[in-house]
């Protein structure tokens, strides 16, 4: 929620006003097919270009993603040998705090980031 406020913000500096709704559908749409449904295994991540490694390593959805799988199998993993499935993929049953700390830095990332932006471009729509 705090992201999508910070990029509603970001785009609002760029953008004239009474198209706003319309760029925010289309941003949400670019977003859902860049990122939705796409999970890359972070042992498949070591083989993609160093640029999209940053890109992946910013993205709130790796991080959510591993929290999830995380959140979901920790229960099971008492009595099922999950530590297989999820070494699979990479994940390691131990970092849903460093997942969520992730998370929360990014976020603040994305909002400080906004913030810069409001004050150099927003500087000429102030009254």
């Amino acid at each position: 929620l705090l992201t999508s406020h910070a990029h509603r913000y970001f785009i609002v500096q760029f953008i004239p006003h009474n198209v706003v709704p319309l760029f925010g559908v289309v941003w949400a749409i670019f977003w859902l097919m860049l990122f939705g449904n796409n999970t890359i295994t972070l042992n498949d991540r070591s083989s993609l270009d160093p640029f999209l490694q940053w890109v992946y390593q910013m993205s709130l959805f790796r991080w959510g993603n591993e929290a999830f799988y995380i959140n979901e199998l920790k229960f099971y993993n008492s009595y099922l040998d999950l530590d297989g499935v999820l070494a699979d993929k990479g994940y390691d049953i131990d970092n849903f705090s460093t997942d969520i700390g992730a998370i929360l830095l990014i976020t603040l990332f994305y909002i400080g980031l906004t913030i810069v932006f409001i004050k150099i471009f927003g500087r000429s729509k102030m009254k």
